[in-house]
């Protein structure tokens, strides 16, 4: 029984879906909060040096010192071993954990009665939180898939709750914690990337920062050389980097470099064999990812979609939104690149799925900055003062980093591309093709994706997406 070798008051390696095994104390939750369904049992964890708590499932458990040195050699991460150290004090006091000492013990053990859907909630650290305070864990629709999502290490913001949400679905049974990516533990795998524009150029340094071993390519070499600097390796060819490299990631701009970059002389394909891995995470059509995987596969190649949502400085900050689609395996191997490279990764599943995904969201991106270039001209000829309109945005529920951004860059014409209005009109062109190929009517994308061309057509396509102004201002 493997509930059976733990006890209330242990302290075990605990290792949730998405991260490195943790020291931590088995302890019983407080009322409010509910069991996870399901038939294997599941034990309440204290986490050392992040005072947080989670369900863990009792055969994702080991006992402390039995694998202390194990877990120790793998991971040098600095709050990692601050955290065993904490331990240790622990034990040589032979005490119990911080905020933990006051709880009754007793095993947790699922129990007979039906679960309802919900989500149960436990405020951390002692503070109150209000019924209606939102969370930052949530499990995604289950049309999403079964197995929908991992959610990303990353510091926590101050105007985040510090509360937890716990799934209760049978299949994912763990809280997922959010933390600092110091404690992310590379993969053993070598890494490729090819493409170092805005997006990949941010991706490839946050690779580097956590460790991982990465090899870069781009079509203008002189752009490898501050990675090379950083401590990337730097491939002559496509063909070099995939050959080298167990995963090999591609971020160009749109389908037309992703064929050249896949099915071109000395590209991807001619070194995909059994063993290689390829993701694709640029923003292209349905129907060039499939032919993408479908190629990778009949060499024996395992292929993911992993398009990303977010814009310059989410890529700098690796904050970017990961929406994935195709091999679950490859989704796995990838966990500590996309640790590194963004806040939260979903897996999708089938490929297509993630494009979909993409497509969608730059869809309702680019209509919203259409409506806000144009309700900002609007408010200019009004005679309003745009820095005042700014403000009581700022106050309202169009308060968001969005908003703020692309307003600030309008008010003082400052169009340095975060993400170029070019690539913007192609996604919306990209989301009304896949609108008119369901038959679906998409009549305010339609709208906005002519603001965008226009804008082009004015001379803004290598500027910021917020330059859409530049067309309702005439």
């Amino acid at each position: 029984n493997m509930a059976a070798q733990f006890n209330i008051g242990d302290i075990v390696w605990a290792k949730l879906s998405s991260f490195p095994p943790w020291p931590r104390k088995i302890v019983r939750p407080k009322k409010d909060v509910k069991k996870p369904k399901g038939k294997k049992p599941v034990f309440f964890v204290f986490f050392y040096g992040t005072e947080d708590h989670a369900w863990v499932k009792a055969e994702n458990l080991k006992p402390f010192e039995e694998y202390k040195d194990q877990m120790i050699k793998s991971n040098k991460g600095k709050r990692f071993l601050q955290a065993v150290e904490a331990v240790e004090k622990v034990l040589r006091k032979g005490g119990g954990a911080k905020d933990a000492d006051d709880i009754d013990h007793e095993e947790v053990v699922p129990s007979s009665k039906p679960v309802q859907k919900t989500y149960s909630r436990e405020p951390l650290l002692g503070k109150t939180v209000s019924p209606s305070t939102s969370v930052g864990v949530k499990r995604p629709p289950e049309s999403l898939g079964a197995e929908a999502s991992i959610i990303l290490k990353r510091p926590r913001e101050d105007n985040e709750s510090d509360l937890y949400n716990f799934d209760e679905s049978e299949h994912e049974t763990e809280s997922d914690i959010v933390t600092s990516k110091d404690d992310i533990t590379p993969t053993c795998l070598k890494i490729g990337f090819l493409g170092l524009g805005i997006m990949g150029s941010g991706m490839v340094r946050n690779l580097i920062k956590t460790g991982h071993n990465v090899m870069v390519w781009n079509r203008t070499p002189m752009k490898c050389r501050d990675f090379v600097q950083a401590g990337a390796s730097m491939g002559s060819s496509v063909t070099e980097v995939v050959a080298a490299c167990d995963i090999t990631f591609g971020c160009v701009s749109d389908p037309n470099a992703v064929r050249d970059l896949v099915f071109g002389t000395s590209g991807v394909l001619q070194s995909i064999r059994p063993g290689k891995a390829y993701v694709e995470m640029s923003t292209i059509d349905v129907e060039t990812v499939q032919d993408v995987s479908e190629s990778i596969e009949a060499r024996g190649g395992r292929f993911l979609e992993a398009p990303v949502i977010g814009t310059r400085k989410p890529a700098e900050d690796g904050m970017l939104v990961i929406v994935a689609g195709g091999d679950r395996s490859l989704f796995d191997d990838c966990e500590s690149c996309f640790l590194a490279m963004g806040k939260k990764a979903f897996y999708l599943g089938e490929v297509g799925s993630g494009t979909r995904m993409k497509l969608v969201a730059n869809m309702v991106l680019g209509s919203v900055m259409a409506g806000y270039a144009e309700g900002m001209s609007l408010a200019e000829r009004a005679g309003l003062d745009l820095q005042t309109v700014l403000d009581v945005f700022k106050e309202g529920p169009l308060n968001c980093a969005a908003v703020r951004s692309k307003g600030e860059a309008i008010l003082h014409s400052r169009f340095e591309p975060s993400f170029p209005l070019k690539h913007q009109q192609k996604d919306m062109r990209l989301a009304l093709a896949l609108g008119d190929e369901l038959k679906q009517s998409l009549p305010v994308a339609a709208a906005a994706n002519e603001m965008f061309k226009r804008a082009i057509s004015l001379g803004n396509g290598d500027n910021d997406m917020s330059s859409v102004y530049r067309a309702t201002a005439l």
